[in-house]
């Protein structure tokens, strides 16, 4: 039976990057990973660090997420059960919606030191707990609903983790890691509707997202607006980091065709779209549209 001791040192200073290889093992810790062919889990789990230099935690504990430097991440983590089905369904489920979307140059130069299976992730915001399907922050990224729920999920929902695992990837990790950057002409489309507490002149969640939609958004920021009466609704305006959030997320989690169609009928969705485009494929040589889903 093989075991592996990984002991990370961590030695990167704040601002400082290095173009040829953005991943950094920012975590403290130590992993004991031991090979058994014969167990689905444990054998995944070793086999994926020796091919990626990256640690899957089925039963992570406080230690390997709350802290981010000297900051506390605002998150608050329930592991999976530890039933050999529920994790290897887990496994199953994130090698579909996200291992296997990138190869493996792609997993070993940009993917986070730890991949973090969770049942449930609790961030806070705005002073109360929202669950989330995922949070990444300098050294990891948590995946959440790692659980017996995953072998009866509905394919709008399967669709929806698949947007906000990736999105976290690209906009909570790599995107604060340096490995590429937002064109600034992206931020200019919609600059006059950035602010504080800004709202969209619509009261209704479908005009809403209408007219969100015309001004260069993919939707209202679902955190700030209050929606519980259809019919008087306040919907606030993504601030910059949102908006960028929600185009990688709508690009995840929708056919190549819906997102034609989406652009193609709302002109600064696709200027905005274009220029994220552009961006990567010049930053990377990755073209974000091949992202999405299969048709």
């Amino acid at each position: 039976m093989k075991s592996i001791y990984i002991i990370p040192l961590f030695f990167i200073l704040l601002g400082c990057h290095d173009e040829n290889n953005p991943k950094v093992e920012l975590q403290a810790g130590k992993y004991t990973l031991t090979d058994d062919p014969n167990d689905y889990v444990q054998h995944y789990v070793y086999d994926f660090y020796q091919k990626y230099g990256v640690v899957i935690l089925t039963n992570p504990d406080s230690s390997d997420y709350v802290y981010n430097f000297n900051n506390q991440n605002p998150i608050s983590l329930k592991a999976p059960e530890q039933e050999k089905e529920v994790l290897k369904t887990g496994l199953q489920f994130i090698e579909e919606q996200f291992l296997n979307i990138y190869d493996d140059n792609f997993k070993k130069k940009y993917f986070p030191f730890t991949i973090q299976l969770a049942n449930r992730i609790e961030l806070w915001i705005l002073g109360d707990y929202d669950l989330v399907n995922a949070y990444s922050s300098s050294g990891f990224i948590a995946i959440a609903n790692i659980n017996d729920d995953l072998a009866t999920l509905d394919e709008t929902t399967r669709n929806n983790y698949r947007g906000d695992i990736n999105q976290s990837l690209w906009t909570e990790y790599l995107l604060k890691r340096e490995a590429w950057f937002v064109p600034g002409a992206f931020y200019e489309v919609s600059k006059e509707y950035y602010g504080d507490y800004s709202l969209f002149e619509s009261y209704t969640v479908e005009e809403g997202i209408i007219e969100a939609r015309e001004c260069g958004f993919i939707t209202f920021d679902p955190y700030m607006s209050e929606i519980e009466d259809p019919e008087d609704c306040l919907l606030f305006i993504p601030s910059q980091e949102m908006d960028v959030q929600q185009y990688f997320q709508f690009l995840f989690s929708s056919t190549k065709e819906e997102l034609d169609e989406l652009m193609e009928e709302y002109p600064l969705v696709e200027q905005k779209y274009l220029l994220l485009q552009d961006a990567i494929q010049k930053q990377l040589d990755i073209d974000i549209f091949s992202f999405c889903l299969p048709s």
